[in-house]
């Protein structure tokens, strides 16, 4: 309930809480009773297009989360290789500047 509370208060929305508990037959409810049913009813109110916008299950949740980090994976092994040429560059040049000072 303090999350809840938190976030509502640090972002500035607009939220409720219903818990259920295996140990009480009755759920734990924030802020209230009357505030729960005002933000159901809010919601309810908008269009489906609205409603359903942002909403995930926790398969579609996971999902993101994996194209997500996929992407980041594929962009640091970009990163890496061109660390990886330019190191290679780097060592090539410098042992080939070794060649050259002890010619002269």
């Amino acid at each position: 309930m303090k999350k809840v509370n938190e976030l509502t208060t640090l972002c500035g929305i607009t939220a409720c809480a219903i818990i259920y508990s295996p140990y009480d037959t009755s759920p734990e409810v924030w802020p209230s009773n009357s505030d729960v049913r005002r933000v159901i009813s809010e919601f309810k109110s908008l269009p489906d297009m609205h409603q359903h916008k942002k909403m995930v299950d926790q398969e579609a949740f996971l999902r993101q989360r994996i194209a997500k980090a996929t992407e980041n994976f594929r962009r640091q092994r970009t990163e890496n290789r061109e660390l990886e040429m330019i190191e290679v560059m780097f060592q090539f040049f410098m042992g080939n500047m070794g060649m050259f000072k002890s010619e002269s």
